[in-house]
């Protein structure tokens, strides 16, 4: 059985990896922080190590990651457009500039979200904190699920209450509105 523990992010971006001496196309249609969706009929098989080379524009062009494929999708060609087949991969070795992709990608600044944070207990919907000055409120959502909440910060600036949003809230939350108060 096959456990999602991290928030996945859809986004198509296309790439090459290479297995051994051998190099495949294929389409990334998610991703997260220790893994992603491969979509390929090519046919490396669970336990085996591969590179993925992602097909960015610079600054981000050349990224590579290191990988280890742990599931496998194989689907017929005459199904292919109703279900995608390929494999999951969960990622080894990633240079910091795939978690900035990343938080690109879940619509956070790189600056925020790639500071390692404490887990803290999630507020509850309209809960107040002090920052200092300035009085914002902020919805936010859950990435990939339905849930929101928000809450109302006194901080001296808008980009201090994105950050201290994002630390209350924890991982997997993104700011969907700021509006000052």
């Amino acid at each position: 059985m096959r456990t999602q523990v991290e928030v996945r992010f859809k986004k198509r971006l296309p790439c090459k990896f290479r297995v051994a001496r051998h190099a495949y196309s294929a389409m990334v249609l998610n991703l997260s922080r220790g893994g992603m969706f491969l979509q390929t009929s090519a046919g490396p098989q669970p336990g085996d190590e591969v590179w993925v080379d992602l097909n960015l524009p610079p600054p981000l062009s050349g990224l590579s990651i290191g990988a280890k494929v742990v599931w496998r999708r194989v689907v017929p060609p005459q199904l292919r457009t109703i279900s995608a087949g390929g494999m999951g991969v969960r990622i080894q070795n990633a240079p910091e500039s795939y978690y900035a992709l990343l938080w690109a990608v879940a619509g956070e600044t790189p600056a925020v979200a790639g500071t390692v944070r404490q887990q803290e207990p999630p507020k509850a919907a309209g809960a107040r904190a002090e920052c200092s000055s300035g009085r914002f409120r902020l919805r936010m959502g859950e990435a990939g699920g339905p849930r929101s909440r928000t809450l109302e910060l006194s901080c001296a600036s808008a980009e201090e209450a994105r950050r201290e949003a994002l630390a209350r809230a924890g991982a997997g939350w993104l700011i969907l509105e700021l509006t000052r108060l």
